[in-house]
């Protein structure tokens, strides 16, 4: 049975607690003194952070004013997770404790380190006016420092609780820290903090293998493509309606002429987007419904992971499935499954200039509410 144990222990803690606070005081320190009338003028409001020199590190001098991504500035920048105690998955031993308190504490000050060292860049990156477009060598510079920042937090997985304030609040840090310096991972470096109820994860169900009871027989596949389409067609669930995200034109292109032509979910109402803004616009604010989405993984402004994210939160109950060149690795699957994907259909790259994809992408979608109803899924 899991429990919550809290371990508040002043000796361990002190050092870190001191230096987080020494580090916030920094980091708010009002640079210049204005008055209430030049705060309220426009003048003022147009006006750079004061910033000072602190052991050859330039820092922000005070919080900023509001504008645009203030939001996250305050949440990301301005905040720095403090370690009042320690959320452990389950009931440890002695010897435990000790070594979660250890990796806890260490990781938590490499944190802390690579926290420093991010924030400015961050805080310049996220206002619209001073942010800049990174090199392909910053990019990968950056992206290698997150990376390995995430892999030591994700090393505590083991033994740390998610819903540890300290340990939630460093995981989405370092997924903003990704998402400013590589837009298109947007969504995809947090991963879920709760465990799905609706379903337990099986990577049979979860990448959409065909069951034994819907096996073809090695005839079939003698008859003409078409007769095929339309035998799983009449498998599936009539005149759902479908969006489909991806931003390449060569997929959509040849999903809609395949579909018109009657050779792609015959009956099906198919509605394309190659921006996600756009559809997650079309969902959660035009009132559009859609029984299926079968997204991208990465696309510019967000792609699968973000959309899938941003429409479980605003209570999308739709069946979302991936369709990605990813290898069907379970570790992947289910990163996604804990996203809120409920399936992934993994095709090569170039995939729609063969044949064969419709008659597999509609086979897939059959073992998927093959799958639901015979678990009972809730969608």
């Amino acid at each position: 049975m899991k429990w919550i144990f809290l371990l508040l222990s002043f000796s361990v803690a002190y050092p870190c607690a001191a230096q987080q606070h020494r580090i916030i005081q920094e980091l708010t320190q009002i640079g210049v003194k204005r008055s209430a009338e030049q705060l309220s003028s426009q003048a003022a409001r147009q006006a750079r952070i004061p910033c000072r020199v602190v052991q050859g590190k330039i820092l922000p001098g005070g919080k900023p004013m509001l504008s645009k991504g203030v939001a996250e500035i305050e949440r990301y920048i301005f905040s720095t997770p403090r370690l009042r105690g320690i959320t452990l998955l389950e009931e440890p031993t002695a010897a435990q404790m000790r070594k979660a308190l250890t990796e806890y504490h260490q990781v938590m000050e490499s944190f802390q380190n690579f926290k420093k060292e991010m924030d400015v860049f961050l805080y310049y990156q996220s206002k619209e006016d001073e942010k800049r477009t990174l090199s392909a060598v910053e990019k990968a510079e950056l992206m290698g420092k997150i990376s390995r920042m995430n892999g030591k937090l994700s090393s505590l997985k083991t033994v740390i609780s998610s819903a540890d304030p300290a340990y939630r609040a460093a995981q989405e840090y370092v997924a903003y820290a990704a998402e400013l310096v590589s837009p298109t991972m947007r969504g995809m470096w947090l991963k879920s903090l709760d465990q799905r109820a609706d379903r337990k994860y099986r990577g049979v169900e979860f990448f959409l293998h065909t069951p034994k009871a819907n096996q073809d027989a090695s005839w079939k596949g003698l008859l003409p493509g078409a007769v095929r389409v339309r035998q799983v067609a009449e498998k599936l669930p009539p005149g759902l309606k479908m969006a489909v995200l991806n931003d390449r034109w060569s997929v959509i292109a040849r999903m809609r002429q395949m579909h018109l032509s009657g050779k792609f979910l015959p009956g099906w109402d198919i509605a394309y987007y190659e921006d996600t803004a756009a559809l997650l616009y079309d969902v959660t604010h035009a009132g559009k419904k859609f029984d299926v989405i079968l997204t991208d993984i990465i696309v510019p402004g967000g792609g699968g992971c973000y959309l899938t994210g941003e429409l479980r939160k605003k209570g999308f109950s739709g069946v979302i499935i991936a369709l990605a060149a990813f290898e069907e690795e379970n570790k992947m699957g289910k990163r996604l499954f804990d996203m809120g994907f409920d399936g992934m259909i993994s095709m090569p790259m170039m995939f729609e200039n063969g044949s064969h994809w419709p008659l597999q992408i509609m086979k897939n979608l059959q073992s998927y509410f093959y799958y639901r109803d015979t678990n009972g899924w809730k969608r």
